[in-house]
């Protein structure tokens, strides 16, 4: 008798030490780095920035500093699994940056990889739009156009000493006269979305040009099946 509940009493703990094992370890998030480069947006070269990351109190967890002469790597870790973190970025001659990200659950350690962009603060800086907002011949914001007009957002809203211009461009030099009126209201597509987003009117002026890009013109070859040019957009500095 004695000897059956002697071996129940050893299976019990047996059990209770597996699911309190498991338990604990479950209850261990693993760290998660995050590394990458940063880059100026306008001219693409590798830039040194202070990067700090904080977690939801605003607490700051970790700092680092980009490398310019090592393809503008940074590192940053001290961040765990299933948590929401915001980055900023600042350095003099750029604008403040804040990216909110999320870490995606994980079992392990992990480094993740992101890049990042940062504007420079010039009069006249002109901040291209990474993807047109626009189709063809058209002034009305594209589907989708909210996605990447959010970085763009962000930054403005980060700084909000600065005034700028919204510069749009045509598609082709066909009609001057038309171009002007499409790049017109093309900017006033642009700046009715960063206001209704909350960015101040005051801040904002807008330009439509009669003629392409001479930056980035329309191509001269054939352009690949289904791609066709679209003259692009610029945020310009006017005032910091």
């Amino acid at each position: 008798m004695k000897t059956t509940i002697f071996k129940t009493l050893i299976f019990v703990l047996v059990i209770f030490t597996a699911f309190s094992g498991k338990s604990s370890s479950q209850m261990i998030s693993p760290v998660i780095s995050l590394t990458g480069s940063v880059y100026d947006a306008i001219t693409k070269e590798p830039v040194t920035v202070m990067l700090v990351v904080s977690d939801e109190t605003g607490k700051r967890l970790n700092a680092a500093r980009s490398n310019a002469t090592e393809n503008g790597y940074y590192y940053l870790t001290s961040m765990k699994a299933g948590h929401k973190y915001t980055i900023s970025i600042s350095t003099p001659n750029y604008l403040k940056e804040k990216y909110n990200i999320f870490i995606q659950e994980a079992t392990r350690y992990t480094e993740l990889s992101k890049d990042f962009l940062v504007k420079p603060v010039l009069i006249g800086a002109m901040i291209p739009i990474k993807v047109p907002p626009f189709e063809v011949t058209k002034s009305k914001l594209r589907v989708g156009a909210e996605d990447f007009l959010e970085d763009i957002k962000g930054t403005l809203e980060n700084n909000p000493n600065v005034k700028f211009e919204i510069d749009c461009f045509p598609d082709n030099n066909t009609d001057k006269k038309e171009n002007k009126t499409l790049t017109e209201e093309r900017a006033k597509s642009l700046m009715n979305y960063f206001t209704a987003n909350g960015i101040d009117a005051g801040r904002i002026t807008i330009s439509g040009s009669a003629t392409t890009d001479p930056k980035n013109p329309p191509p001269t070859k054939k352009a690949a099946k289904g791609k066709r040019y679209i003259g692009p957009s610029y945020i310009k500095i006017v005032e910091f």
